[in-house]
């Protein structure tokens, strides 16, 4: 062999050499990175305190005990309690007038005198004077502001009291101005009004008294007598499904008495969401979303499971009544079986992964024990580190964890806690695993 075809023989074999140090280097970078140094192909999110509620959807339907109310009376009825108020037996509900003509000028003897306590109200703002002009000016803004976040609350019980209030911050606004003087001339002439009303108005003709005591609602509904309150531990699916109004026409019936302090709720549910709801019913809760603006306390009655059908029917009790629940016979409903607090994080970030810790017997040996559990990934530093977590509530895409979980119930005692970022997407992820 010549020089020249050695040196091209050498030269070869090193450029193989290379390539295939190259191939090797490229294989053990990619080892590395993969496995050590992880990658920047993994998103994460922060852990925060949440809350999420464990709910029944159903159609809730009133039983009460209800009395009509009869008037003995011909002429015009002026009411004297509204809907959901309190009345007592022998009360008077409602007074009976000869003509409208008493009735109107009943009505505006009644406008006259609202208007003369609101005036009155304001005659302490004199008394202000000293305030300063930004101060007034701040409580006026509050007062906006709150009117402002009843009407859209749709808390129309709080929007009236609201307006007097805003109402009551502008005139003295004005009176400490000077823009507005005393109110005395139309007090003044507002008694004269009075005056002259209440010498015109023929006397009442009669009234209208309450046989028992309980709440009065001005409405029926033709169910009065459809719903008996005794039989409700009794009343089966069927039995909800083919209740009709009974014909409540009467034309001496003026409204009703719902009498006792306690009401029901009677809805058709699953087995299992009776279950739930059994489990649970020291902490259930009503919702009305079409009807009320708050959540009403309830506690579990019965439930009534069907013989031969998969179909079940839970009787809530409450005690809770207002001008809107007096109104309420058959809604939808949703029945706040549970709420839960911790940390929410996203289902994708959920593995399952070995977890070990140290156990001492009772010879002072110590061991290593090892479970596979479920947690998630969690950065810490420039690595990985698995995290068990205790799950109290699984929704559609997220979970909710127990941020201090009872004794027992970790296996070695590490969960997720406040702000921790979470991987939720990723390659290859594994306890202990570098990034960059």
């Amino acid at each position: 062999m010549t020089k020249s075809e050695t040196r091209k023989t050498i030269t070869k074999r090193i450029l193989i050499g290379i390539g295939i140090a190259l191939v090797l280097a490229y294989i053990v970078f990619l080892f590395v990175t993969t496995n050590f140094l992880g990658s920047n192909n993994i998103s994460t999110e922060i852990t925060y305190r949440s809350t999420a509620e464990d709910i029944v959807k159903t159609t809730g339907l009133v039983v009460r005990d209800e009395e009509y109310v009869n008037a003995n009376a011909s002429g015009i009825l002026v009411y004297d309690v509204s809907d959901g108020d309190k009345v007592t037996g022998g009360e008077s509900i409602a007074t009976v007038y000869n003509n409208e003509q008493d009735v109107a000028a009943l009505r505006r003897i009644e406008e006259i005198d609202e208007k003369i306590a609101f005036l009155q109200s304001l005659g302490g703002a004199s008394n202000t004077i000293n305030v300063g002009i930004d101060t007034v000016n701040s409580q006026l803004n509050d007062k906006l502001i709150y009117l402002e976040k009843q009407i859209n609350a749709r808390a129309y019980d709080n929007i009236g009291a609201a307006e007097d209030d805003l109402m009551t911050s502008i005139y003295r606004k004005q009176m400490i101005t000077g823009q507005q003087g005393s109110f005395d001339d139309k007090i003044a002439a507002l008694e004269a009004e009075r005056s002259t009303l209440q010498a015109s108005t023929g006397k009442p003709a009669g009234s209208v008294k309450s046989d028992a005591s309980g709440y009065f609602v001005s409405t029926v509904d033709g169910y009065e007598k459809s719903l008996d309150v005794s039989k409700i531990d009794r009343m089966t699916y069927d039995d909800l499904d083919n209740i009709e109004p009974s014909s409540a026409d009467n034309p001496a019936c003026i409204g009703k008495i719902i009498k006792g302090v306690n009401w029901y709720l009677v809805c058709p549910v699953t087995a299992d969401e009776a279950a739930n709801i059994s489990r649970n019913s020291g902490s259930i809760s009503v919702r009305m979303p079409y009807a009320l603006s708050q959540d009403i306390p309830a506690k579990l009655h019965s439930v009534n499971q069907s013989a031969d059908s998969d179909h079940t029917i839970v009787v809530l009790q409450c005690n809770y009544m207002n001008s809107d629940i007096s109104h309420v016979r058959k809604e939808p409903i949703e029945i706040v079986v549970n709420t839960y607090e911790g940390l929410k994080i996203s289902k994708k970030a959920l593995h399952d992964d070995e977890v070990s810790r140290t156990v001492t017997d009772d010879n002072g040996t110590e061991r290593t024990e090892t479970a596979t559990v479920q947690g998630v990934y969690v950065e810490y530093g420039n690595e990985l580190v698995f995290r068990q977590v205790d799950i109290t509530f699984s929704g559609d895409d997220y979970i909710i964890c127990n941020e201090n979980p009872a004794e027992g119930v970790l296996f070695n005692g590490s969960t997720v806690t406040l702000y921790d970022k979470v991987v939720t997407e990723g390659g290859d992820l594994f306890n202990g695993k570098l990034i960059q």
